[in-house]
């Protein structure tokens, strides 16, 4: 149980100059992932609410909300650039945010289906 609410399942570099540091102490995982984490979590009050897309526009708009982060980490890994830590936050935030108005769409897509069936 430790593992889950220290972070540890999150593939995540945990570099210190990349990471929030409160009174002294070290969050366990990035800005970007900690921001992917809150984009994703938007997925809850989404979900009390009608879709804004409909399954392939928000597949469509995952992929394109994702694209600047995978430019991000892409471009730095290759050390073209160093990123900052607020382009880190924004991409992040983005990706998550894309990838809950899928989960949010797939899931009504689907439970229109099944409702359709019975």
């Amino acid at each position: 149980m430790k593992e889950f609410f220290t972070l540890q399942f999150m593939p995540c570099h945990r570099r210190p100059e990349r990471s929030l540091i409160v009174c002294g102490r070290q969050f366990p995982i990035c800005y970007r992932c900690m921001f992917i984490l809150i984009g994703l979590f938007l997925a809850v009050p989404m979900a009390f609410f009608p879709p804004i897309l409909s399954f392939i526009p928000a597949f469509l708009m995952a992929i394109a909300l994702n694209i600047p982060m995978l430019l991000d980490g892409f471009t730095q890994k290759r050390q073209f650039r160093t990123s900052n830590n607020l382009l880190r936050v924004i991409t992040g935030f983005s990706a998550g945010f894309g990838l809950a108005q899928f989960a949010v769409s797939a899931a009504n897509t689907g439970a229109e289906l099944i409702l359709k069936w019975f």
